[in-house]
């Protein structure tokens, strides 16, 4: 408790501080735009080695399977759907039945999942 009794007024003498009260809107707006930062994070990680990319990769392409692939494309996640046309250690190639073949690096693959017809659908 603050002693204001040296104050002339006693409006100003009674007068109780909020304390952080006062800062409660800058810390409200500060929190909430780092939530909508947050928010709008995409979470590019994935759980796969380059081994068992690779090994799924190949499984794909010996059985000329369709494969559902997360692509990392632009700092955004990218779904391509097709089948393993060409494979090496660092990337491959995957025809498509709407954009064509397409290029990707083995690195940028974050999952890669078997694709069943009317199961996605």
């Amino acid at each position: 408790m603050i002693d204001r009794s040296y104050l002339p007024f006693q409006s100003a003498r009674d007068y109780q501080d909020p304390g952080m009260q006062k800062w409660m809107g800058f810390f409200l707006s500060e929190h909430t735009s780092s939530l909508a930062a947050e928010k709008s994070c995409v979470d590019l990680s994935t759980d796969l080695s380059v081994v068992e990319k690779l090994e799924l990769l190949s499984q794909l392409y010996v059985g000329q399977l369709k494969g559902c692939f997360v692509v990392k494309e632009k700092n955004q996640k990218t779904i391509i759907i097709g089948e393993v046309s060409e494979l090496s250690s660092k990337d491959l190639s995957i025809k498509t039945s709407s954009q064509g073949y397409r290029r990707i690096e083995v690195s940028d693959i974050l999952s890669i999942q078997l694709w069943e017809e009317g199961v996605y659908d």
